[in-house]
This record gives C-alpha cells, structure tokens and sequence, in this order.
C-alpha cells in the first residue's frame, strides 16, 4: 500500500493503518462462532423450503462458500445476476458446481440495454466508483430473492483473509440510490426506472424488520485461496478465470482500466496486501506481481472515457449523511 490511498498512516515501524486493521480484523475472525446462527436455521427449517441464500459470480469465493453450505448440511437456493459481463469459464464455474452439488439454481436477468445506460453514465459522471451499479443491482436482488422467499441469511464469499484491506477513499457507497440516481438523471435526462434497486428506507426494512442477515462464512474458517481452488478443481473440475473479481470482464476493466490509467489507483495493491496479512503470500511475491501493469479486456471505449472529466462524489447527490445518522441513531436504539 501507498500514498494512493489518501488515508494511509505510517506508524513509528513503518506499518501502515491498513494492515492495523487488516490484523485486528483476522483477530476478531478467530473468536466467531457459527453455533447460534446454525441452530436459528434449523429452527426455521420447517417453515422454509431452503435453508439460505448465496449469490454466485462464478468466483473463487463465493464457490468455495457453496460448497461449504452444502458441506455443512444445508440447503442453499444459489443464484446470479446475468448483467451481460460474465466471462465464459465463470459461467462454466457456476453450472459445474450447482449441478455438481444438486443445489437448486436461479439465474436472474436484468434489462441489459438499461443497465449498460446506466453504466455509461456513471463513466460520464467521472467518479472513481464506476462499478457502482454492479454492486447496487447485485445488493438489490440479493434482498429481493431472500424476501421472496422467506430467507433470513444470506451467505457470502466475502471475507478478511483476501479482503482485509481496501481504502474508502478509492471508491464510494454503492447503496446510495440517491447518488445512482442523481448520476443517471444528469447524463441521460430520463428518471432511473427498470433496474432492481434498494433505497435506503428499503434497505433497513429488510435488514431490521425483515430479519435478514448477511453473513460471510469464509471469516468462520481458516480460507486460504490457494486450498479452495484445489480442492473445487478436484472435486469439480472448477477453472481459473484470472486475478482476483476477473470472473466479469468489466469489473477486470474496472479494475485494470479504468482506475489504473484514469486515477492511478492499483486495486491488486490492497488485494496483495491483504493476502500477505493473513499469510497466504509474501511482501516479496507481491511487489513481483505488480512490477507489471495489470491487463485488461480491451471495450473499444478506452479512448472516450480518458478524456471525461474527473468528479468527486461530492460534485453530485448523495445521501451520505442520512446513512450516518440513522446508523447512529440504530446503535442507540439496539
């Protein structure tokens, strides 16, 4: 990690806040306990036709996490969002593994056309933060599959071994709908209707008196990536599709392209770094790797998107502070 990251604070030894806090959250990871949350689903088993929800992208993660589920005893309803990105082998990935596992499947298809509009005009906008609608769409459906079927957890691949680290001031929150909705008004003249989307009040309504629970079940194990690639390889004939979110091609031009050469930000920094926190790589092995630019699938847009003008997320409608306050005003109340 450097000084693209603008928060970054070098102690007395030269360690950063980053890894401060990458430590702290490993630490933390070691006193979890999954016995209460298995016990509250058994519980729920007679009323519900499926135990939990987790969204696959095809991704390392996520897949090492279904077949955990599945491991475990459970009976998950996986599913993805087809957003017209996927690469080929993670598509692959997915059906190798959901029908591998006999685990019942669903692939949820957006308005590619509006999605893509949308897309653009959060390049337009300038904003670090162009995977935005990915993840809101993804954050949206994700509730709306769980409400839909009366689940209250959702599983997921996310986790502190390969995700410690990441610096807010690299991106912006993705469940601002005031933000998304601002950003797409301005560049397309129309209101953002068509798309799945989670408002704030909708949000905590699911999180709070729905019950709905997210829970990242690789922090309740001891993850190593480079285990859990072998072992669905073996056991599923699982295929690499690249570093770490390459399973989208836009997300690895998100990542490769559009940060890189637009703001010179190097997410592979905060991904390397969080490996070596919880010693699944060295300092050593990680400078090595990005020693070279990243790749990225070339869209025939590199050009174009160059020469927008750089914003802060300022510049537009957010609603930032209301997030803040209500999260205040929940800790009060809990």
């Amino acid at each position: 990690m450097n000084t693209s990251a603008e928060e970054i604070v070098f102690d007395e030894n030269g360690v950063c806040n980053f890894c401060h806090q990458a430590q702290k959250a490993l630490k933390e990871n070691e006193q979890l306990s999954d016995i209460g949350i298995l016990d509250d689903i058994i519980r729920l088993r007679k009323k519900n036709k499926y135990d939990c929800l987790i969204g696959l992208s095809g991704g390392l993660d996520s897949s090492f996490a279904l077949h955990l589920l599945v491991n475990m005893g459970l009976r998950p309803l996986a599913f993805s969002v087809d957003n017209g990105w996927n690469d080929p082998k993670a598509d692959e990935n997915i059906m190798r593994l959901v029908e591998g596992m006999r685990v019942p499947f669903y692939r949820y298809t957006i308005d590619l056309k509006k999605f893509r509009k949308l897309q653009e005009a959060f390049l337009q906008s300038g904003t670090e933060n162009a995977e935005i609608p990915t993840d809101h769409v993804l954050l949206a459906t994700t509730y709306e599959m769980a409400d839909k079927y009366g689940i209250k957890y959702i599983f997921s691949g996310g986790n502190s071994a390969t995700e410690s680290i990441m610096p807010p001031s690299w991106g912006y929150n993705a469940r601002d709908l005031v933000h998304i909705k601002d950003i797409y008004k301005r560049f397309t003249g129309e209101k953002l209707t068509g798309l799945p989307t989670c408002s704030l009040l909708k949000y905590n309504y699911y999180k709070w008196v729905k019950g709905i629970r997210v829970i990242n079940l690789l922090d309740f194990t001891n993850y190593n990536r480079v285990d859990a690639f072998k072992l669905l390889e073996k056991k599923y004939g699982y295929k690499s599709y690249g570093e770490k979110h390459c399973e989208s091609r836009w997300t690895q031009w998100f990542q490769n392209f559009y940060l890189f050469e637009k703001f010179g930000i190097d997410k592979r920094k905060a991904h390397l770094s969080s490996e070596i926190n919880s010693g699944q790589m060295t300092r050593e092995e990680a400078i090595k790797i990005i020693e070279t630019n990243p790749w990225y699938p070339e869209l025939g847009i590199e050009k174009r998107v160059l020469k927008y003008p750089k914003h802060k997320y300022t510049d537009y409608k957010t609603d930032e502070k209301r997030y803040l306050l209500l999260s205040k005003v929940i800790k009060k109340l809990r």
